[in-house]
C-alpha cells in the first residue's frame, strides 16, 4: 500500500487524503509505530493496544529526535495507521483494538 496511493490524493482534502500527504512526506512515523507496537507485542504478548498510547509515545521521540518544530502527528491519522500497520505487518495483524472509521473503507479499498 506505501508509495501506492491514488495521485488524486494528492489533491484531496478529506481526511483520507490528507494522512495519504502526510504518510508519504514522513515515512519515518510509519517505522517508529511499529517498532513501539512489536516492543509492547514481545513484552505484552498478543494482548491488544491502542494506537492513540503509540501516538503519544511516538510524539516523544520525533519531537526529540527532530529539529523541526513544526512537525505535528495529527491525531485524525491514528485509525489510518492502525490499519495500514495491520495490513503491512503480518505479526501485527490484530494488535490494534478498532472502532468503524472512515480509514475502515479507505484500507479495503488501498
Amino acid at each position: 500500500m506505501t508509495g501506492q496511493f491514488d495521485l488524486l490524493a494528492l489533491l484531496d482534502d478529506s481526511p483520507q487524503g490528507k494522512f495519504e500527504r502526510f504518510h508519504r512526506d514522513n515515512p519515518d512515523v510509519y517505522g517508529v509505530l511499529v517498532r513501539l507496537a512489536r516492543e509492547w507485542r514481545s513484552r505484552f504478548g498478543s494482548r491488544r493496544l491502542g494506537m492513540q498510547m503509540l501516538f503519544e509515545r511516538a510524539r516523544w521521540e520525533i519531537a526529540m529526535a527532530t529539529n523541526d518544530p513544526e512537525f505535528r502527528l495529527n491525531n485524525n491519522h491514528a485509525a489510518f495507521y492502525s490499519r495500514l500497520i495491520m495490513r503491512q505487518e503480518h505479526d501485527l495483524a490484530d494488535a490494534f483494538e478498532t472502532r468503524r472509521s472512515a480509514a475502515d473503507d479507505w484500507a479495503g479499498a488501498a
